[in-house]
């Protein structure tokens, strides 16, 4: 089986501290804080991981309340609707 260049880089990150990021950290590396919001694509936008890791990784992070589901935007491209993810709510 062949690693694509993606693959192999996600695979290789490393976090600040040196030490290895797995696929969940990270997702959760784009939230600072409760503002940040991000579609299922903007998070694989923004970690070079393909759509259907990112959403595995979504479902997982949801299912375990790490992550919740904000709402909704409109994608500007097709007019549907995305769901917006974020870290849970403080109130």
């Amino acid at each position: 089986m062949r690693s694509t260049a993606t693959q192999l880089a996600a695979h290789g990150a490393l976090d600040a501290n040196g030490e290895r990021l797995t696929q969940k950290k990270m997702v959760m590396n784009l939230f600072e804080g409760p503002s940040t919001v991000l579609t299922r694509e903007d998070i694989a936008a923004r970690t070079n991981l393909k759509l259907s890791s990112v959403c595995g990784r979504v479902f997982d992070l949801v299912a375990s309340e790490m992550l919740t589901v904000r709402g909704t935007r409109k994608c500007a491209a097709t007019g549907l609707d995305h769901e917006l993810v974020g870290l849970p709510s403080p109130f």
